[in-house]
C-alpha cells in the first residue's frame, strides 16, 4: 500500500508542477500601463525634454485617474507606467507596419501575466498629418497651378481611412473593454509658419484638409482629415479628443516649423486627453 501510495503522488506530481503560477499576495504589484503610439507630436518633438504631451498626461494620470473606474476619482491609486512608441516622421502605413505589432504584444503580454494590476489602461493614437502634408503642400500650396491637388487629397485620405481602421480595428480588440483607446484629431499651426508667405491661402487650405469646406479654385471637400478620423474612431469604439481649435498661435513652434506644438501645445494636447478620460 505504502509502495502504491508513493508512485500514486509521483503521477500527480507532473500535473502539479504545470499549474500556472499563482502571485504571492505579499509580492508588490506592477503599475497600470498608458501606451502612446503616433508621430513627432506624441514623440515629443517641440516640447522641452522629456515633457512632451504622453509625460505630461503621464504626470496628470498619476494625480487621480483610476484605472478601475476609467476616469478621474479625485484620488491617486497607482503610479502610471508610460510606454511610448511614437517615431517622428511616422505615418499610418509605418505605425501599422511597426508601432502596432509591438503595441499589441505590450497588450498580450501584460494581460497574460499573473498581474491584474499592471494592463495596458489607457491608449492614446495621434497619426495621419505626415500622410497628407508634404504630397498636399506640393499639391495644393506650393504651387501656382493646383490642377492635381483634390486628387491628391482624396488619395491621401483614402489611403488613411484603410490604414487607421485596421489600426484602430486592431487595439480596441486587443485591449478589451476596459482600456480606454483615444485617438486625437489634428489642430492647425500652418498660419503660424513660413507657408503663409509662400501662399496667403495655405491656412485656408490646410483647414479644408483638416475639415472640409471650399477654397474657390484650389480645393472643394466635404469631409477632410479629422472627419475621417473621426469616423474611424465612431467605427472601432475608440474615443476621440478633438484638438481643431483648442491651439492658439502662441502654441505652436512656428517659423520654419510648419507642425508642431511648443511646451505650451503639449500641455494643453495632454489636458485635452486628459479630460477625454476623466469624463
Amino acid at each position: 500500500m505504502r509502495r502504491q501510495l508513493v508512485v500514486g503522488l509521483a503521477a500527480l506530481l507532473p500535473l502539479v508542477a504545470a499549474a500556472p503560477a499563482i502571485a504571492d499576495p505579499g509580492s508588490p504589484l506592477g503599475s497600470p500601463v498608458y501606451l502612446a503610439l503616433g508621430d513627432s507630436v506624441p514623440a515629443g518633438v517641440g516640447a522641452a525634454p522629456g515633457a512632451g504631451y504622453p509625460a505630461l498626461l503621464e504626470d496628470l494620470l498619476d494625480e487621480d485617474y483610476n484605472p478601475a473606474a476609467d476616469k478621474a476619482t479625485g484620488q491617486s491609486l497607482a503610479d502610471v507606467e508610460l510606454v511610448n512608441l511614437a517615431v517622428p516622421g511616422a505615418t499610418t502605413a509605418s505605425l501599422l507596419a511597426q508601432q502596432l505589432p509591438r503595441a499589441l504584444e505590450v497588450i498580450a503580454e501584460r494581460d497574460a501575466d499573473q498581474d491584474p494590476k499592471n494592463d495596458v489602461e489607457v491608449v492614446t493614437v495621434t497619426i495621419g498629418g505626415n500622410d497628407v502634408f508634404t504630397p498636399i503642400v506640393a499639391a495644393c500650396i506650393a504651387t501656382t497651378a493646383p490642377a492635381g491637388c483634390r486628387a491628391t487629397v482624396d488619395a491621401a485620405l483614402a489611403g488613411v481611412r484603410q490604414r487607421l481602421t485596421e489600426v484602430l480595428g486592431s487595439l480596441v480588440a486587443a485591449a478589451g473593454r476596459d482600456t480606454e483607446v483615444v485617438v486625437t484629431t489634428y489642430y492647425n499651426p500652418i498660419g503660424s509658419c513660413f507657408l503663409t508667405g509662400v501662399n496667403p491661402a495655405a491656412p485656408a487650405i490646410a483647414d479644408v484638409v483638416l475639415e472640409g469646406g471650399t477654397v474657390p479654385g484650389v480645393l472643394s471637400l466635404q469631409s477632410g482629415l479629422n472627419d475621417v478620423i473621426r469616423a474611424v474612431a465612431g467605427e472601432t469604439g475608440a474615443q476621440v479628443t478633438d484638438l481643431y481649435g483648442e491651439l492658439d498661435a502662441s502654441q505652436y513652434v512656428g517659423g520654419r516649423d510648419c507642425l508642431h506644438p511648443n511646451p505650451s501645445g503639449h500641455a494643453e494636447i495632454a489636458a485635452q486627453l486628459y479630460a477625454t478620460l476623466a469624463r
